[in-house]
Formats: structure tokens, C-alpha cells, sequence
């Protein structure tokens, strides 16, 4: 089972891992390796410390925000259904889901 180690975010954060480690904090920064940067326009959401929010795309039936995971290096996308509302599942026509298909497929282009 692959394990993951949180990277510190201040340098307040990186003293006190690197002394929990019996390291120090040049240690640890070497241990850990290189850092990910996050995607151009991402900004971290603040309901998480491993979670970038992309810009979002607006369309009338719904909202996709681009995300990218920090720690996994993994991106993927959040949908918001606009006529959502639980406990009922959204629906979508077939001519829906081909617009939410291009708009996903433009939507996952790289930005760079």
C-alpha cells in the first residue's frame, strides 16, 4: 500500500516535520523531492490543502470545474448539475449529454 507524506506548507510546518523525522529541514526538503506546481489559473480550494480549482465553464445546465490533486498529481473535473436537487438524480437528454461530452472534451485541452 503506497503511503504518502504530507508536504509542509510554511516553514513553521517544515521545522517541525523535519524534527519529528530526526531530519533536518535540508533533509527533509531533499527526501521529498521536487514540488508539483499547480496548473496555470488554479487556485487551492479552501475546503482542502491538496485540492486546486481550476476556472470554471458556465453553461446553462450545469457547471465544470477543472481540479487538480497536489499530493497525487492527478486532475480531474467537478460537475454541478444547475436542476440538481437532492434527493432526485438530474437527467440529461441524449442531446444533452453530447453538449456535456463537447464541453468536457474542450474543457480537458491543456491550458498551458
Amino acid at each position: 500500500m503506497p503511503h504518502t507524506i504530507k508536504r509542509p506548507a510554511t516553514v513553521r510546518e517544515l521545522g517541525k516535520m523535519a524534527e519529528e523525522m530526526n531530519m533536518t529541514a535540508a533533509q527533509l526538503l531533499e527526501f521529498l523531492g521536487p514540488w508539483s506546481e499547480p496548473p496555470e489559473g488554479y487556485t487551492l480550494d479552501p475546503h482542502s490543502d491538496v485540492r486546486w480549482l481550476g476556472p470554471e465553464t458556465y453553461h446553462q445546465k450545469w457547471i465544470i470545474t477543472p481540479v487538480w490533486n497536489s499530493t497525487t498529481d492527478t486532475h480531474s473535473f467537478d460537475i454541478w448539475l444547475a436542476e440538481h436537487q437532492p434527493p432526485n438524480y438530474a437527467q440529461l437528454s441524449a442531446e444533452d449529454a453530447l453538449e456535456l461530452a463537447a464541453a468536457l472534451a474542450a474543457a480537458s485541452k491543456p491550458r498551458r
